[in-house]
C-alpha cells in the first residue's frame, strides 16, 4: 500500500469524478484508475461502482473517507516531527533572560542557522541544571559570585556573553511621592520570592545595608521579574530589576533609578552548551557573536 493511493482515494470522494481527480493529481486517467484499483485490491473490497457513467462512490468507500483523511494526516505529521526533531535545539532560560536576552539571541541564530528550530523553556534558577540534564541543549542563566553552576564533570562547555545589574527601581509617579530618600524613612519594596536565585543575590549584597537604613515595608513576593516590573510601573513599590528589562522605560523617564541610594547588584550572563552535535553547532555560532550587550 502506498500513501499516494489514500491521497487519491480522498481526492476521487472530493471530485467524484475520476477525469476531475485525474487532473488535480497531474496524472493521466488510465494511471489514476490503476492506482485506485490497486487500492481495492489492497483494500479486499470495491470502492467505486464502474457499471455507471459518470461512476458512483460505494457506500464502503464513502465510510472510509474519515479515516483515511485522518490517516494521510498522520503520517504527514509524523514526517513533520521528526524532522523537527532532529533540526530542533531546546534552550533553558532564566524566567528573566527569556525575556531580556533570548529574542535577541533568536533574531542572530535564525540569520545565521535559518534552518533550525528552536525551543525555549522559562525556568526558575533552582530548576534549570535538571531541565538542561534532561532533554534540553543549551543553558541560559544569571550566574553570581554567590552561586554558579559547575557542569566540569560533564561534556559541557561555558560561555560568557555578558553583565547585567539587578537595580532599584520605581515609577516616577511614586519617586514623587516618596521624595529624596533619606535613612530611617520607610520604603515600599517588591521583592523576589526568598529561597529564589535572585532573592539570594541581593540578600548576599545590597539588601542587609537597606534594612539596616530604612524602614522597609514588604508590599509583595514574586518569583517573576516580570511580575514585579508590572507592579513598579503600577506605582506599588520598588522593585531590584534587571536592568536590561527596565532600561527603555528609564529612557522613557517612566521609572526612576534607585542605585545611587540602594545599592545594585552585579549578574554574569552564562551560556551552557553540549559539546556534541547541533548543540555544539549552535553554541559556536553564538561564541562568534561575541558578547552581546
Amino acid at each position: 500500500m502506498e500513501l499516494k493511493w489514500l491521497e487519491d482515494l480522498l481526492v476521487l470522494l472530493e471530485e467524484r469524478s475520476i477525469s476531475r481527480a485525474a487532473q488535480r493529481r497531474h496524472v493521466t486517467q488510465p494511471a489514476y484508475s490503476r492506482r485506485i484499483r490497486q487500492l481495492e485490491e489492497w483494500l479486499g473490497v470495491e470502492l467505486v461502482d464502474r457499471s455507471t457513467k459518470p461512476i458512483k462512490i460505494r457506500p464502503d468507500g464513502l465510510a472510509l473517507e474519515d479515516s483515511v483523511r485522518d490517516l494521510v494526516n498522520r503520517f504527514y505529521a509524523l514526517r513533520n516531527s521528526v524532522h523537527e526533531a532532529s533540526e530542533r535545539v531546546t534552550f533553558v532560560a532564566q524566567h528573566t533572560l527569556a525575556i531580556s536576552r533570548f529574542p535577541a539571541l533568536m533574531r542572530r541564530l535564525k540569520t545565521e542557522l535559518p534552518r533550525s528550530s528552536y525551543r525555549v523553556v522559562p525556568a526558575d534558577y533552582e530548576e534549570c541544571e535538571a531541565l538542561f540534564y534532561g532533554d534540553a541543549d543549551l543553558l541560559l542563566c544569571y550566574q553570581s559570585a554567590q552561586r554558579q553552576f559547575d557542569f566540569s564533570h560533564k561534556t559541557v562547555r561555558k560561555l560568557d556573553i555578558g553583565t547585567d545589574y539587578l537595580i532599584p527601581v520605581a515609577s516616577s509617579q511614586l519617586a514623587g511621592q516618596l521624595g529624596p530618600l533619606a535613612p530611617g524613612m520607610a520604603i515600599p519594596l517588591l521583592m523576589y520570592q526568598r529561597g529564589g536565585f535572585l532573592a539570594e543575590t541581593l540578600a548576599a549584597t545590597c539588601l542587609a545595608e537597606v534594612i539596616r537604613d530604612y524602614r522597609v515595608e514588604l508590599i509583595c513576593e514574586s518569583a517573576f521579574s516580570a511580575s514585579l516590573k508590572e507592579m513598579v510601573l503600577a506605582d506599588m513599590g520598588i522593585a531590584w530589576l534587571a536592568r536590561e528589562i527596565i532600561e527603555p522605560e528609564i529612557a522613557q523617564n517612566r521609572v526612576v533609578s534607585y542605585a545611587g541610594e540602594l545599592g545594585q547588584s552585579e549578574l554574569s550572563i552564562a551560556l551552557f552548551y553540549r559539546d556534541t552535535g547541533l548543540a555544539a553547532q549552535v553554541g559556536e555560532c553564538i561564541a562568534d557573536f561575541g558578547v552581546m550587550q
